[in-house]
Parts: C-alpha cells; structure tokens; sequence
C-alpha cells in the first residue's frame, strides 16, 4: 500500500473515487485512495474491472483490468489489463473517473466479452467413446453373418416369385451350353425377371445419387452466396464498431470540456486574465499612455468582467460543495 503522504492532492482524489461511486453500482474499496473493484455482470456471466490509482494520479492515467481475462481489442490478453479504452487514451488530469468506468462497462454490456480461458479445443471423443462409435457404424462379425444369412433367404423368396425357368424343361444339348458357353449363361442370367428388377432397382438408385448431386451442387453456390454476405456483414459491423469508437471519443471529449470542475477552473483563469487587464489599463493611465475617459471606459468594462466571472465561479463552487455534501 503506498503512504498517503506519497499521493497528489487528496481532494482531488477524493473527489475523482467519489465520482466512481456515483456514476458505477457495486464498487468496492480494496484499498483506501489506491484500489477500487467495479462488480458488473455481462451475457449472465460476472466480472470484476479493477481500478488502480497510482503516487501522481491525477497526474498520470490511472490502471484498469479486467477479471477473468477477456477477448477484446481493448484489453491485454496476456495481463488483462485494459489499454485501447478511449478514455485512457485520451486521458488528461481533467478526465472524470466515474464516467470512464461507466463508459467502459457499458463497452463490455454491449458487446458480450468472450472469456479467454473458456475457449478450448472441440471435445474429441475418448477411446472408449470412438469405440463406441466405430461399433455403431461398422458391421460385426455376427451381422455380417446374419446378412450372409438373410441375403440367400431374400434372393431365393425372389426367384421363387420371378417363375425361375425349370432346368428340366431345357434340352440336355442347352443345359451344355449353358455350362460351356459363358455368353449363353450370361444372358440367361440377364433374362431373369429377378437381375431384371435388380437391375431396375440399381438405375433408380442411381437417379437418387444423381438428383441429390444436384440440389447438393445448387446448394452450394447458395452457400457461397450467404458467405460472401455473412463477410460484407462483417465489415458493415467493423466500420460501425469504428465508428462508434470515433464517436464515443467525441462524447468524452464534450464531457470533459462540459465538466462543471472544468469550467470553474476556466472562469478563475478568465477573471485572473480581466484582473491583469485591469493592471495594465492603471499602469498605461500612470504612464500617461492613455487619457482619463479611455481609463474610465478600459478599467470600467475590464472590472466588470473579472466580478462577472469571479461571481460566477464562486456561485458554481458553491453548487458543487452543496452536490458534494449530498452525495452526489
């Protein structure tokens, strides 16, 4: 823990973990003035942004991180600390603590973090489990016997119903033939109503094969068609995201310039600059460099100005210090 005496100004300090508290829900002090955890919860998981205020801070940009680690192009991968947010970036003594954290949240709200150590290769089956696949897909010794065993059965109840020619009604020189001649056995075969319906069946296979090989090749250029649409998507969400990133620049930027610290710090600077012309309009009158009525008119509109802004920036100072008490 670093002394307190070794911190910038406490006010100062004070006021910026203030300001975390009241734009963030769920922060919890790990260390006074020095350690701040933000709790928030994005696509039902929770996550933890850890802010951490340094010795020179709001000199130097404070550190933030991230628990458990996720995948963004903000963050560091390897440390999870966050390093690309805008408001970092453009960090500045000025900047308001409380609302680059809520900008940084509502960053990972919206766009759901993947957490890095729940990425893991595919669950590939055990051995047991590929066996068990393997049994489910390949034939066993007994099925492949029960289809030797049924295959004859089905043949037979086929050539039963087909009215299979009886070899005794052949004459004994073409059951010759038909046991020398291999063309006479083939087409003998061939006529058999039975190969006939075989051969029937085989063709309308084959139209199958041949119809799904069609639908599966038009599909595929469908297929192609919503990849290269899917990637223009992609790039329509790229430039958007970019966008968005330009634009959430800007809002920090108008948030900071609007800020109500920002601007009582610019009226002390105004008034102090009209109380040094209203020094330099006295000076030139005692120098004799210009007359009476031109020091009137010159120290007149040059005071007037400075209690303008000095009232001004004490009626805001005491807005915030009533704001402040509040709790707001």
């Amino acid at each position: 823990m670093i002394p307190r005496q070794q911190f910038g100004n406490l006010d100062i300090r004070k006021r910026q973990i203030d300001t975390l508290k009241i734009f963030n829900d769920n922060v919890t002090e790990i260390t006074e003035f020095e350690e701040y955890n933000v709790a928030f919860e994005s696509g039902g998981r929770n996550f933890t942004l850890i802010v951490q205020l340094g010795a020179n801070y709001p000199n130097e940009r404070p550190k933030f991180s991230i628990s458990p680690i996720i995948q963004h192009h903000w963050v560091n991968v390897t440390t999870g600390e966050i390093e690309a947010a805008p408001g970092l970036v453009n960090y500045s003594h000025h900047s308001d603590l409380g609302r680059i954290v809520q900008a940084v949240i509502r960053e990972f709200e919206r766009y759901t973090p993947t957490v890095i150590n729940s990425i893991s290769p595919v669950n590939l089956p055990q051995q047991g489990n590929s066996t068990t696949i393997l049994s489910t897909q390949m034939p066993t010794a007994k099925s492949l016997d029960n289809s030797k065993d049924s295959s004859p059965i089905e043949f037979s109840s086929k050539l039963n119903d087909s009215n299979l020619p009886n070899l005794s009604n052949l004459s004994l020189d073409e059951l010759k033939q038909l046991d020398n001649d291999p063309q006479f056995f083939e087409d003998f075969i061939e006529e058999l109503s039975v190969v006939q319906h075989l051969n029937e069946d085989l063709d309308s296979m084959i139209n199958q094969v041949e119809i799904i090989s069609r639908e599966n090749e038009s599909k595929e250029s469908h297929l192609v068609e919503l990849k290269r649409k899917l990637s223009d998507d992609v790039t329509a969400l790229k430039n958007l995201g970019e966008k968005c990133d330009q634009l959430n620049k800007k809002y920090l930027k108008k948030a900071e310039d609007f800020a109500p610290q920002h601007i009582r710090e610019l009226l002390q600077i105004a008034a102090s600059n009209s109380d040094t012309d209203c020094d330099r309009h006295v000076e030139q009158f005692l120098n004799g460099k210009i007359d009476v009525q031109t020091f009137l008119n010159s120290y007149t509109c040059s005071k007037k100005l400075s209690s303008e802004r000095k009232a001004k920036e004490e009626r805001l100072g005491q807005q915030l210090s009533a704001l402040e008490r509040a709790g707001i």
